[in-house]
């Protein structure tokens, strides 16, 4: 049920909003003048508000909001935008007049009206260091869990701060029978760690995609959520996970204290991308312009604009991977649609990651990209003191350069060095969701193919050219540069279909 407060002759009355009091980080109270609505510590349980003239409606259900008419798509350069992989903008919905309540958002009620205004949250300073504040969470938590174990960098630190709150879950190590050779899994001493064999095809089928809710499901969030719930099954107990600790855990090369060694900037990454600087003046004012040299060995004079120059310190929407390319396959109509919506989405994450700063807003990229709504999961890197342990850190301490290469998450590759813990997995978070995309799209090509050939709701709204789609789709290697957001069309078709 949706709740209601409003000004009415008498102050300001209303109805509370069903299940939203469960929803992390949010606050609701009737104040002195009126009523409060706000969002003041991050969460994965999404809320949404309407306002009227001397009236808000909130509820934690989008779909209350929707007119009894059919239901509202998101506009086509929304849908393309989701194909490639780019978040809509953090308050966005495709319902008239509501929006998502994002972190910091206020929204008061009094005998005035309504106010929607936004207040920085603050992160609190405990004392405590990170790996004891992720012990204190886990220890705040359910009395027994298990720790989704991936061998890589994030699971491992959460894994020691368990080992160090006293702890021993047990670790779940989801084998997904992906192709590629796999090194051993490094061992956690004191620890256990049990495989649990996953169909991939079960986890990515497309046809179980149904067309509920307001916006299309994407495999990016669904496939963790998935994933979530088989280890939880086979575990049968809360599911702690180290997701987005890299992400708040980090810095850029520009942020990290070089003391007397600049020389180290000649050699280091981005840099030798197109070879090395001629000089350390020149290495130092392309850091103080935040940019990093591509393929062009040749510097535009200043002032120029160039496409070889890419940002590296402000906080990046989701996910915008340097090198993205556009999905072969879009209509002239599609292509305009996309850049609108495109340029629109980043001005406004870009907004949003700026207010929030650094450790929230890379929090709050992570969370829309990549994590599932609700599900059986722990996940500590919400909580306030681990974002305060984080926020502790001097971005200085974040990095280093070493061997020519930028080193970045130091305070957890330090810790696991320590504790003699080697052979960490080095692939990105969303590494085994791509091989997985393209391993899908290998076995049912044909199937695939066929299908939208037949049928394709992209290509019905004039967005896409399902022949050029499905032929990319039969191609081997051109399919696995283009995996993942071909999965993702995939999703978005048959929501589009079912809806």
């Amino acid at each position: 049920m949706i709740g209601t407060a409003e000004v009415t002759p008498d102050g300001v009355g209303g109805t509370p909003a069903d299940g939203t009091d469960r929803c992390e980080g949010v606050r609701e109270e009737r104040t002195a003048n009126g009523f409060l609505l706000s969002r003041e510590r991050p969460g994965t349980t999404p809320v949404y508000y309407r306002v009227g003239y001397g009236r808000l409606e909130w509820g934690a259900d989008a779909a209350a909001f929707r007119p009894d008419t059919d239901r509202p798509a998101p506009d086509p350069g929304t849908l393309l935008a989701l194909v490639h992989g780019l978040a809509p903008p953090p308050d966005a919905t495709p319902l008239p007049g509501v929006r998502r309540l994002t972190l910091g958002t206020r929204v008061e009620v009094d005998n005035r009206g309504v106010t929607v205004s936004r207040r920085q949250p603050a992160l609190p300073s405990t004392g405590r260091g990170l790996l004891a504040s992720l012990g204190d969470v886990l220890t705040a938590g359910p009395d027994d869990y298990a720790v989704a174990y991936s061998g890589g960098l994030s699971s491992a630190y959460l894994a020691m701060a368990a080992l160090s709150a006293g702890h021993r879950p047990q670790l779940l190590y989801a084998d997904l029978g992906l192709p590629g050779e796999r090194p051993p899994l490094p061992e956690i001493p004191g620890l256990r760690t049990r495989t649990v064999p996953l169909d991939v095809f079960e986890l990515l089928d497309h046809h179980r995609v149904s067309g509920a809710g307001v916006i299309p499901p994407l495999p990016d969030q669904e496939f963790p959520r998935r994933l979530a719930e088989r280890l939880f099954a086979a575990a049968g107990l809360p599911l702690a996970v180290g997701t987005l600790l890299e992400d708040i855990v980090s810095s850029s090369l520009s942020q990290t204290d070089r003391g007397r060694r600049d020389w180290r900037l000649l050699t280091c990454e981005p840099f030798h991308l197109s070879g090395t600087l001629g000089s350390l003046r020149e290495a130092a004012s392309l850091l103080a312009e935040g940019v990093v040299r591509s393929d062009s060995p040749v510097r535009p004079p200043s002032g120029t604009p160039s496409g070889d120059a890419q940002p590296v310190d402000s906080p990046t929407p989701p996910p915008t991977p340097l090198g993205r390319r556009d999905l072969p396959g879009l209509t002239r109509q599609g292509r305009l649609a996309f850049q609108s919506a495109q340029q629109a989405a980043l001005s406004v994450w870009k907004n949003h990651l700026d207010f929030l700063g650094p450790v929230l807003g890379r929090l709050e990229a992570g969370l829309a990209a990549r994590v599932p709504a609700g599900g059986p999961l722990v996940l500590p890197v919400t909580q306030p003191a681990v974002l305060g342990a984080v926020d502790a850190i001097p971005t200085r301490r974040m990095g280093r350069i070493r061997g020519g290469l930028y080193q970045n998450h130091q305070p957890l590759r330090e810790l696991l060095d320590k504790r003699r813990i080697r052979g960490l997995r080095r692939s990105t978070s969303s590494f085994d969701l791509r091989l997985a995309a393209a391993a899908y799209l290998h076995r049912e090509s044909d199937k695939i193919a066929a299908e939208l050939e037949r049928e394709c709701a992209l290509g019905d709204l004039g967005l896409v050219d399902p022949r050029v789609v499905a032929g990319l789709v039969r191609e081997g290697p051109h399919r696995s540069d283009h995996a993942l957001p071909l999965l993702r069309l995939l999703w978005i078709d048959q929501w589009l279909r079912k809806g």
